[in-house]
């Protein structure tokens, strides 16, 4: 085992820091390295700012700020960021990939049948930028287009800043045509979503869904209705920011300066469960879809629910979501794929693809490696 190392987590703590913290453990693990952890003793959060004389030897932070990286750049212990707040960094970075989300956020949207979209953010914020990036470029691929309302960052503000925010964001809401989704940049600011839409009699999710970041379950599960958010990959975001810490303790170079690591998948819950199709017998199809995605069941079989003929329910679902029946269940159940890889550690992939409705390890092997650019397995090892 190498000699003990003191480690430091410079960022502000919460659900999913916890997890992302959960990941470096289990690198050093991997690694056997004998390193010891410093963090703020009664207070969740610490800056860059506050280790100025520390004597350790490397340090996981949140760089926010000019100032911060200003304060990074000077330190001895060896810095990584894992902030993407600001364009570029001057140290290596491990990051969640922000256009990814957006990308994630507009499929999923758009699967609820919806043709009105919005996002809200923060202006020059670079993780809101990218977002919005992927979200818009997503939506225009398929033809659609989006509006976007941008809010001032409230970091360190005091007085009615808030009281002001929450009105301007209840006048654009009420602008907005629906059915409408909205996608904001994180799980706080979709929370805010919810409660501007009730103060204005906007029903969530039949007029607005609101689709958050980060899976918060404090946020997301504690308001009604539910929110639905993008959920990070966080533990292996900690996982690489640890090994490019390492590298760096070590003295050796990386190509990889920045890493950005794809979003788990998007945890569906009230607020984007309503579907925005007119036609009854596709609200019909739909719910009786993804009620029993998990079961081998047909097109024809769908058709036969609706009591609808197959080329009327290829018509209705390329007019209302853009893509065949049969992609559209071949996706939700790669969904529920990654969902059980992730959850179910230890169930072999054939009892996978038993439960998600593929007739074969095979057949659910070729979808998720062209839909993802990996194997079930790949998938498995990098989401633990």
């Amino acid at each position: 085992m190498s000699n003990r190392q003191q480690i430091a987590f410079a960022f502000p703590r919460g659900a999913h820091q916890e997890a992302f913290i959960q990941g470096v453990f289990r690198y050093a693990a991997d690694q056997e390295l004998n390193w010891t952890y410093t963090i703020a003793p009664e207070s969740l959060s610490l800056s860059v700012l506050d280790l100025v004389d520390w004597p350790g030897d490397g340090v996981l932070a949140a760089l926010n700020t000019a100032e911060e990286v200003e304060y990074a750049m000077a330190m001895r212990p060896h810095v990584v960021n894992i902030s993407s707040t600001l364009p570029e960094s001057p140290v290596p970075r491990s990051m969640v990939d922000n256009v990814a989300v957006g990308r994630i956020a507009a499929d999923h949207l758009a699967t609820r049948g919806l043709r009105n979209f919005a996002f809200y953010g923060l202006q020059d914020v670079e993780y809101s930028k990218r977002r919005w990036m992927g979200f818009i470029e997503r939506l225009e691929e398929s033809g659609y287009s989006a509006t976007k309302h941008l809010a001032t960052p409230t970091f360190g503000f005091r007085g009615s800043v808030w009281l002001n925010q929450h009105q301007e964001l209840a006048a654009w809401l009420e602008s907005l045509p629906t059915p409408c989704g909205v996608f904001s940049v994180s799980d706080y600011r979709a929370r805010h979503v919810l409660d501007a839409c009730q103060q204005v009699n906007l029903n969530s999710p039949e007029q607005i869904a609101v689709l958050g970041v980060d899976n918060e379950h404090v946020i997301c599960d504690h308001i009604t209705p539910k929110l639905s958010s993008v959920a990070r990959n966080d533990v292996l975001e900690g996982y690489r920011a640890a090994e490019l810490l390492h590298m760096r303790l070590d003295g050796r170079s990386s190509e990889e300066t920045e890493i950005a690591v794809p979003p788990l998948e998007v945890v569906a819950r009230d607020s984007t469960s309503a579907f925005a199709v007119e036609d009854p017998r596709m609200k019909k199809v739909l719910e009786y879809l993804l009620t029993n995605v998990a079961e081998p069941i047909t097109i024809d079989e769908l058709a036969e629910h609706a009591d609808v003929s197959r080329r009327w329910l290829e018509y209705a679902f390329r007019d209302a979501l853009g893509e065949t029946p049969y992609h559209y269940l071949q996706r939700q159940r790669l969904i529920l794929a990654k969902q059980l890889l992730r959850d179910d550690p230890t169930s072999p992939v054939y009892r996978i693809a038993q439960r998600t409705g593929f007739s074969s390890v095979k057949q659910l092997s070729n979808a998720f490696q062209k839909a993802y650019g990996v194997t079930p397995g790949e998938y498995r090892k990098l989401s633990h």
